[in-house]
């Protein structure tokens, strides 16, 4: 994916009748038909043609293929992807269908083409029957729907529409347009009455109900019995649906489809994926998809959870049991599904797969409480003797200058991060969300290793634009190396025998910042910074590096602009050939009409400067430095330019992770 466009739907679809082609091809030509393209030619494996500002392409190969149709918009480019694999043995054939975009779109929903694909045939997310349309739960199948939430194989959100005694079409439409709209990536049930309603909140409890016409969204995994963290179940009232209409319902539906957005996708998927992505290139035989298709051995002592435990367990003065024996082999998450009807009493596949086991006899339970205490015993016994060394090198290396501030400096960037470790601790123990939820060890355990795949594809994507820019840095420095040997200069830079500053952490950078730049003033962001660094330490030394060049690049501008000898912003001296720039894609001047508009959002962007910035004392900053232009998290920078203002300088109000917006709520 492009770095400029952000991803606003993935769906992965497991089909097992074949053949996938022909339905697929079929129901994307009639959507290309629709939208007033040429319908694709039957039997061309491969075909490719434009219209109207619309790029269709059309590949087909064997058992796989890929269909890719790119629009032109006033706001940017939307592209949608799909991608097919048919089944071989050991794994149900697969769809993924991803949307990209650039600029604001507001294209979070499902492509046209996807409701009619999921009335071919039974469709699947690997355990739950993704359906084209809402189900309709009467009181006999309350207890159904309450077994499809819980559901452990479960990948995708389920919305759950009340009832609206006034108005029952009312709650049938609100169900039918949310359907539509989160169609592969979501199922919508609403309640036939409110005796089902009732026995649903009986069970739920009553800070997990829905009611008054009122929508929740269900996300995966859900554990009524235990969830200690209701609001990630995100609700939606009765009346701000009734009072903002399709607005609010596009709000729900935006929520779940970005939930499966920020999915990996499944690991036999992703390894197919790539394989179909070299057969399609001629890269491959269609004959690898079979091979990509066995798992990998692991043995049963070497899992993240036991791991962990046995670590804690181990630090923690406590014996260690001997590791379980191995254990068989699961079959394969996305296996032959029975056959059946779109009803809610047949949307949980009964896969063996997906039955979960109980846990060894004699092993210790996971106790979330001692870990807290345990973590937090051993980072202050730990830090006490690095804070002690540092204020030993201190006072040893008073008088001397330099070298006293960089120690200095280092201190103020230990001391803030032992603050937010502190923080951090006691927020767990006191029922931090994500640790509630960390009560089944395994389930997190391979959520983190899932994310963790991902965070290596991006990285690698980071890392192949790194070379690139610095092989063309490095071509560029030859040259000018030789101009200025032509013209009998020394060459820039070689003369001083310092080398550059890298900062090791963003609050690293920000204390230095503050030190020695002159025109840039940073607000109170440390805590922001900090959650990146202890959250994220292998990536916040890059993260660091390049908020460091950032902030050099302002200060620069802003000296520039308040002397008079530049006057555009900060985008446009981006754009110039001064020497401290960074590339002007990570600038973003402005926010979205929907970010400014929304009191939520905006008030989120709002940060403190001096009244002679501004007679409130605060003020918008929209203008935000894109330290990663994608993927999660996501750090930025943002500011408000007052370099021709009064104060001449740049304000930065906040150094941390992406902001709330529409998007990531």
């Amino acid at each position: 994916m492009p770095p400029n466009m952000n991803r606003v739907y993935q769906a992965v679809l497991r089909d097992t009748s074949a053949p996938i082609s022909l339905r697929l091809r079929r129901t994307f030509g009639d959507w290309l038909v629709a939208k007033g393209l040429p319908a694709p030619e039957v039997g061309k494996p491969s075909q490719e043609f434009e219209t109207d500002g619309a790029r269709v392409r059309m590949d087909r190969r064997a058992d796989c293929g890929r269909y890719v149709l790119e629009e032109t918009h006033e706001s940017g480019l939307i592209r949608t992807q799909v991608t097919y694999a048919e089944s071989v043995p050991g794994m149900t054939g697969w769809v993924v269908v991803r949307v990209e975009e650039t600029g604001e779109t507001d294209a979070w929903q499902a492509p046209g083409f996807v409701q009619a694909y999921l009335r071919t045939a039974r469709i699947t997310d690997g355990a739950v029957h993704l359906t084209d349309s809402a189900d309709a739960v009467d009181e006999d199948d309350v207890h159904r729907l309450v077994h499809l939430l819980s559901h452990r194989g479960r990948r995708v959100p389920v919305v759950v529409v009340s009832v609206v005694p006034h108005d029952p079409q009312g709650a049938r439409a609100r169900a039918g347009h949310l359907a539509d709209a989160v169609a592969g990536v979501g199922v919508v049930v609403r309640f036939a009455d409110l005796r089902a309603q009732d026995r649903f909140n009986e069970a739920m409890g009553s800070r997990l109900g829905v009611f008054g016409g009122g929508v929740r969204t269900y996300v995966a995994s859900f554990e009524p019995a235990t969830e200690s963290y209701p609001d990630r179940h995100r609700p939606m009232g009765g009346p701000t649906i009734r009072k903002q209409g399709d607005r609010a319902l596009a709000l729900v539906a935006g929520g779940a489809v970005g939930e499966t957005c920020r999915r990996p996708l499944p690991e036999d998927v992703q390894r197919t994926y790539r394989i179909v992505s070299r057969i399609l290139a001629g890269k491959a035989q269609t004959g690898d998809i079979a091979g990509a298709v066995a798992p990998r051995p692991v043995p049963a002592d070497s899992g993240p959870g036991e791991r962990l435990r046995r670590w804690m367990l181990a630090m923690n003065g406590r014996s260690v049991p001997p590791p379980a024996p191995a254990s068989e082999p699961a079959a394969d998450p996305g296996g032959s599904a029975p056959d059946g009807d779109v009803h809610i009493a047949t949307a949980v596949e009964t896969e063996p797969a997906l039955v979960t086991q109980s846990p060894q006899p004699g092993v210790p339970s996971f106790d979330v409480a001692d870990l807290a205490r345990t973590v937090a015993e051993v980072v202050a016994r730990e830090l006490r003797g690095e804070l002690e060394a540092a204020l030993d090198l201190a006072a040893a290396s008073a008088g001397n200058g330099s070298e006293n501030g960089e120690m200095l400096r280092r201190m103020r960037t230990l001391g803030a991060h032992v603050e937010g470790l502190r923080d951090l601790v006691a927020v767990r123990q006191g029922g931090d969300p994500l640790l509630a939820e960390a009560e089944d060890e395994s389930d997190r355990l391979a959520g983190e290793i899932d994310r963790l795949r991902t965070e290596h594809a991006l990285l690698q994507e980071e890392y192949a634009e790194a070379v690139a820019g610095a092989r063309k840095l490095e071509e560029r420095v030859r040259w000018l190396e030789t101009r200025l040997a032509e013209a009998g200069q020394p060459a820039f830079g070689l003369s001083s025998g310092e080398p550059p500053f890298e900062p090791t952490s963003l609050m690293d950078a920000l204390n230095l910042a503050r030190e020695t730049l002159v025109h840039v003033e940073i607000g109170d962001t440390d805590a922001e910074a900090t959650k990146l660094d202890l959250a994220y330490p292998t990536l916040a030394r890059a993260w660091a590096s390049k908020s460091w060049d950032a902030l050099r690049a302002l200060d620069a501008f802003a000296q520039a602009r308040s002397a008079g000898e530049f006057a555009g912003g900060f985008f446009d001296w981006c754009r110039s050939s001064a020497r401290l720039t960074i590339p002007a894609g990570m600038v973003a001047m402005s926010e979205s009409r929907t970010v400014t508009t929304n009191g939520k959002y905006s008030a989120r962007r709002t940060f403190a400067v001096p009244e002679e910035v501004h007679p409130s004392g605060k003020v918008l900053m929209e203008a935000h430095i894109k330290i990663r232009k994608g993927g999660y998290p996501a750090p930025r920078i943002h500011f408000h330019d007052d370099s021709g203002g009064s104060t001449g300088k740049i304000w930065v109000g906040h150094v941390g992770d992406h902001l709330p917006n529409t998007h990531t709520n």
